[in-house]
């Protein structure tokens, strides 16, 4: 069965390639625009949420989002996708990279995250 991942980015022009090029390695992805939708799909079967810190004002933060997921689901790993002056934010939530980031590097870094927890699907994929 392959890795659930929840892609929580309201950039299209990251979160649609990002999501195609998850898929085509082989997860299962589920995509959302905002991080409000996202706090319901935050379930025991996820095992990865990439999301950025913030979000527009009325959104919640993905740092919370990030925070409740740790809460519900313990085992869960989690990727922040945002500006490099927000690192700071994440400090023991979660793994960070700063944006902008290539599709290529971003499915490598997730290969790497739930290898881990051996649910690594990504060969040569994305080799360059």
């Amino acid at each position: 069965m392959p890795a659930r991942i929840l892609l929580v980015h309201d950039d299209a022009d990251f979160r649609e390639p990002a999501l195609a090029a998850l898929r085509a390695a082989g997860y299962d992805v589920t995509a959302y625009a905002a991080s409000l939708p996202a706090f319901d799909a935050l379930e025991a079967t996820v095992e990865l949420l990439i999301t950025r810190v913030s979000f527009p004002p009325g959104s919640p933060p993905g740092v919370s989002l990030a925070s409740v997921g740790r809460r519900k689901i313990p085992s869960l790993k989690v990727l922040f996708v945002a500006r490099p002056e927000n690192r700071e934010h994440t400090v023991g939530i979660g793994e960070f990279m700063a944006a902008p980031v290539s599709i290529p590097e971003l499915v490598d870094r997730v290969s790497g995250m739930l290898a881990e927890s051996g649910k690594g699907q990504i060969g040569e994929l994305f080799a360059c």
